[in-house]
């Protein structure tokens, strides 16, 4: 009898302990993983995007994560990988909604076009979750470029591109800076600013999906509200150091003349540029020489400008890249390349 106390006793603290530990949950994360990598680990998915899932119930949605042929002679297409991908998806909200919670899907990469398939799915549905239920955050989305501006079949990977979905519910955009799979210049004749992106897919599209959008810059974030009410907020992660010249530090004293050509091979630059080149009306230009002269008499120093450094991230350790939209052989402007996909880890951590 007493031996039955305590074990009931003991086994009662184990399950309030379990239910206020779960109690302290901010809400349910499932995330969606890049190519190569079919599940996360509970490590991996704690760190991306700075840590900001740390408090919620993390779920790794199992998919095969590959991408015929360059995954793998014998491996899925990339459309057949999402199509599983997508099944798995539904069950994972469907039972995560039941447990009252905020849920949060995080596509990362290739994962990202498995989300956006849920997306198009949910829009159709008349029977879908309230808004108030459902937020999605896109990271490296490889679709929502302004490269993919219409719907185009990709044979050698069995995917159709086409531009991101209309929702009714908030979505989370997130690109890392020069990232050649998913900040792929626009103006793709620039050879200078492709081969930057080119270098950016490896320096910059694993890495950033663990900086804290915290730390970026309101330069950086925009808003956009669609016609059903859907509020789209894209955060651009800055890269301090051109990937071009992480690739051949060489180049690094041509840097500034570099980031301008590269810059310029993007639309989104247009307006800040325009600014730079501006012509100075006569009586402006009189009054800042007068200006500078009179500061070089009291102090004897040129005056002098900087822009603030943004915090970035600059390394490349971790599992989650994806193939290149293309159209079979030939690239064009509707399908960015980039290197074939390869196995990265985060110093073997993470993937499951």
């Amino acid at each position: 009898s007493r031996l039955l106390t305590v074990t009931l006793s003991t086994t009662t603290s184990a399950l309030m302990a379990f239910t206020a530990a779960t109690s302290a949950y901010a809400g349910k994360a499932l995330m969606v993983a890049g190519m190569t990598v079919s599940s996360m680990s509970d490590l991996l998915m704690q760190g991306i995007l700075g840590g900001r899932f740390a408090r919620d119930d993390r779920v790794s949605i199992n998919w095969p994560a590959e991408a015929r042929p360059y995954t793998g002679a014998n491996d899925l297409t990339l459309g057949q990988s999402i199509a599983v991908g997508l099944d798995n998806l539904k069950t994972g909200v469907a039972t995560a909604l039941g447990s009252g919670q905020k849920v949060t899907v995080v596509g990362l990469s290739a994962g990202a076009l498995v989300v956006d398939e849920l997306l198009r799915q949910l829009a159709t549905n008349p029977a879908a979750p309230d808004k108030s239920k459902l937020t999605f955050i896109m990271v490296a989305d490889s679709s929502r470029q302004q490269l993919i501006d219409q719907s185009k079949y990709n044979s050698t990977l069995d995917y159709t591109y086409q531009p991101a979905p209309e929702t009714k519910y908030d979505v989370i955009v997130v690109t890392g800076e020069y990232d050649g799979m998913a900040d792929f210049p626009d103006r793709w004749w620039n050879l200078v600013a492709v081969a930057n992106a080119m270098a950016g897919s490896i320096f910059v599209h694993v890495p950033m999906m663990f900086s804290n959008l915290d730390t970026v810059p309101a330069r950086n974030i925009s808003t956009s509200v669609n016609s059903l009410g859907g509020v789209t907020t894209h955060y651009l992660v800055p890269t301090a150091t051109l990937p071009l010249v992480q690739l051949f530090p060489a180049l690094a004293p041509m840097a500034a003349q570099l980031k301008a050509q590269v810059d310029s091979g993007y639309t989104r630059n247009d307006n800040v540029q325009a600014a730079q080149v501006a012509p100075v009306s006569a009586p402006a230009r009189i009054a800042a020489e007068t200006a500078a002269e009179s500061t070089d008499v009291v102090t004897g120093t040129p005056a002098s400008t900087a822009d603030q450094a943004a915090p970035t991230v600059q390394e490349n350790n971790s599992p989650v890249s994806e193939p290149a939209a293309e159209d079979n052989d030939a690239p064009t402007a509707d399908t960015p390349t980039a290197p074939a996909p390869r196995k990265l880890s985060r110093k073997s951590a993470a993937s499951a």
